[in-house]
């Protein structure tokens, strides 16, 4: 039961960073530290094994820096993804195939009009896509 509230405030938190990233392309901090205490607040309530935690942040973390890096994903994407890695362990590459397959689909419509597009709304339609097949 208390899984589910944490979805579904997870859901709540990534749609309005997703409205934030739409309007100016930015996410406030205050986004991905509240999904770190959701985060923490599941991993309290199911109790993984630690290094399965740790795994699945330093991986997701490694690959998203790499990218972020070189510019091709902004600071707030790596951050959100992170502290919903720290929730998910593994299973936040399920989200990031499905957010990365949502974005490929509105890039295909939106690059023509505009240069930079957020990436927030993706990982927000791909963790509610999980969050429906669970």
């Amino acid at each position: 039961m208390l899984i589910r509230l944490i979805d579904a405030l997870v859901i709540g938190a990534l749609l309005f960073a997703a409205i934030e990233d739409i309007r100016g392309m930015q996410v406030r901090n205050a986004y991905p530290g509240f999904l770190l205490g959701l985060s923490l607040g599941r991993v309290a309530l199911n109790r993984p094994p630690f290094i399965q935690v740790l795994t699945g942040v330093g991986l997701v973390f490694g690959v998203l820096y790499v990218f972020w890096h070189f510019g091709g994903i902004g600071g707030a994407d790596v951050k959100i993804l992170t502290a919903l890695a720290v929730g998910e362990g593994m299973g936040i590459w399920v989200v990031l195939l499905l957010a990365c397959a949502v974005f490929i689909a509105y890039a295909l419509v939106l690059r023509r009009t505009r240069e930079a597009l957020p990436f927030v709304p993706a990982i927000c339609v791909g963790y509610l896509l999980v969050w429906l097949m669970i």
